[in-house]
């Protein structure tokens, strides 16, 4: 991992990162400058794995730019990510005396980060309690997530399943360009997106082909062209599902630019 110089160019001020998320909302502007004091900024190249599950927590990351993974390998081989993160701070973190990270964590483009040391943010948490408030609140935030997929996958077919999750990545990683289509780079394996929409992927196969017949979608082995914006939302809301509230709560606690 380089580190990068505090005159590099387009770098944000530590305190901007920190008064930007949600997790120190709570705490005063002292603990804030504490914060940024025990900040340094690194780079991390694509395709790097930053940490591996079961490792021992070292680092809290805040993103400059840049996008990261975090996924489960399961005992076949199968991943199935958990969170991408663009823009603020990642992992959760509860601070105890061993804590070890969950999941692992690849970086998808060439990033910079604000790098803190867990055991800084261990005395943050002793020496100004009401940090643990703003987790509770960014953790309440979430739930927005959590109910969303729950209702996601026990009450709506898999097409409107489907239809959400390419527009979710859309809204995470994609391009749009000037005639309105999104191009989504691949990342995900047509097992991981089964897995993640509830169906089979051979019934996942069969629903892009048709899609991409119909001119809803362009299919290209290193990504999607989402080609009518407008009828794939039509789709993901056909039985009901609040589609846009869905969206902004996978940004989470970031209140800063995106």
């Amino acid at each position: 991992m380089a580190r990068v110089s505090p005159a590099d160019q387009a770098l944000p001020s530590t305190l901007e990162l920190i008064q930007g998320w949600r997790w120190f909302a709570y705490l005063p502007a002292e603990a804030h400058r504490w914060l940024a004091e025990h900040m340094s900024f690194a780079r991390i190249p694509k395709g790097h794995l930053v940490y591996a599950s079961g490792d021992r927590a070292t680092n809290i990351y805040a993103i400059v730019d840049g996008a990261f993974r975090i996924y489960l390998t399961l005992p076949r081989g199968d991943e199935i990510t958990l969170e991408e993160v663009r823009g603020g701070w990642f992992p959760h973190m509860v601070p105890n005396e061993k804590p070890t990270y969950i999941g692992n964590c690849i970086c998808l483009d060439d990033a910079r980060v604000a790098v803190v040391p867990v055991r800084a943010m261990t005395e943050l948490a002793q020496r100004w309690p009401t940090y643990y408030r703003g987790l509770y609140h960014e953790f309440i935030d979430r739930l927005e997530v959590i109910f969303g997929r729950i209702e996601l996958l026990s009450v709506h077919n898999l097409n409107v399943r489907l239809a959400v999750y390419l527009l979710r990545i859309a809204h995470l990683r994609g391009e749009r360009d000037a005639g309105g289509s999104i191009w989504v780079p691949a990342h995900d394996s047509q097992t991981e997106i089964a897995a993640r929409v509830g169906g089979t992927r051979q019934r996942i196969n069969s629903i892009l082909n048709a899609w991409s017949r119909t001119g809803l979608i362009e299919r290209r082995k290193e990504g999607t062209r989402i080609l009518d914006v407008k009828r794939l939302t039509t789709e993901a809301k056909k039985s009901g599902f609040e589609l846009e509230r869905y969206l902004a709560a996978w940004q989470g606690g970031w209140r800063g630019k995106k």
